[in-house]
């Protein structure tokens, strides 16, 4: 199997386990690379079959694995009344090769328990969780089952899931600088960076011209986007005078906007100003 490591690969189960509510009381959703490969709740009379693109003994092998919802048997018939159990679990495997891992456990919405990987502990996050915590390790046959998972199953499942075609589909990212905004006394200019993988993207902003450039792990050269101010103010006979200001973002989200926002008075450009909006 030929690995592509010029980015970061995550292999993620999201997982909720809930009672009282108009919900599933079992859902699990697995992800690589923010793409899904499998979803289950049991609402659902089936579970997703084997997909043609794994035909390895291996792989269909650990695909029937995965339909044992292990979490589910053991949580739901701890819940009382309207509570909501959460888990998220991923395993990561970087460019260089190196990995790491980690699992989060929240209760009704809040931080409950971690489990660190490597002492084979739950770290509780709240008091109530230390109950949690000594019922999980007084089973030493499940912890080490669970970190056995997280410090090799995952990656080896990771390495599986990687050849889903739509994984292996080429992510175009989208820089723009989208078409400016006249207001009463302002002229505003939004660069809107979206679809990039993994999620964080440095933008450099030169409020100059003004200059949207753009590094990404996944590119091998800079994206830059100029907006031409100078014609498009000269256009509405507006005088231009904007000193160098240069913003670095590292955003960890889905997509960036950045607003460059010039206030006018009459027909001369007063000051500048750049907002930031991350969806």
């Amino acid at each position: 199997m030929i690995l592509f490591l010029d980015l970061r690969y995550d292999n993620c189960c999201y997982w909720m386990v809930s009672k009282g509510y108009d919900l599933p009381e079992f859902t699990e959703r697995r992800v690589l690379n923010e793409v899904t490969v499998y979803y289950h709740d049991s609402s659902l009379k089936s579970k997703m079959p084997c997909p043609d693109w794994i035909n390895t003994t291996a792989g269909i092998y650990e695909w029937g694995q995965i339909h044992i919802c292990y979490l589910y048997l053991c949580l739901f018939r701890t819940l009382t009344d309207r509570n909501i159990y959460q888990g998220f679990g991923c395993c990561s495997l970087y460019p260089n090769g190196t990995y790491s891992a980690f699992l989060n456990h929240a209760f009704n919405g809040k931080d409950f328990t971690s489990f660190d990987i490597n002492s084979k502990t739950f770290v509780a996050a709240v008091p109530q969780a230390v109950v949690y915590k000594t019922l999980r390790e007084s089973d030493q046959s499940t912890i080490n089952d669970v970190a056995s998972y997280y410090q090799k199953t995952c990656l080896d499942r990771l390495k599986i899931l990687m050849e889903a075609p739509r994984v292996r589909a080429k992510r175009i990212p989208d820089v723009r600088i989208l078409e400016p905004k006249k207001n009463a006394g302002s002229v505003t200019v939004t660069c809107h960076v979206t679809g990039f993988y993994p999620r964080e993207v440095q933008v450099i902003w030169l409020v100059l011209l003004p200059i949207c450039v753009v590094l990404h792990i996944s590119i091998p050269n800079n994206i830059t986007k100029v907006w031409g101010m100078i014609k498009y103010l000269k256009a509405g006979g507006v005088a231009v005078w904007i000193p160098l200001l240069c913003i670095s973002l590292l955003a960890s989200v889905i997509g960036i906007g950045v607003w460059w926002r010039c206030k006018t008075r009459g027909k001369k450009l007063n000051y500048c100003t750049v907002f930031i909006s991350c969806f």
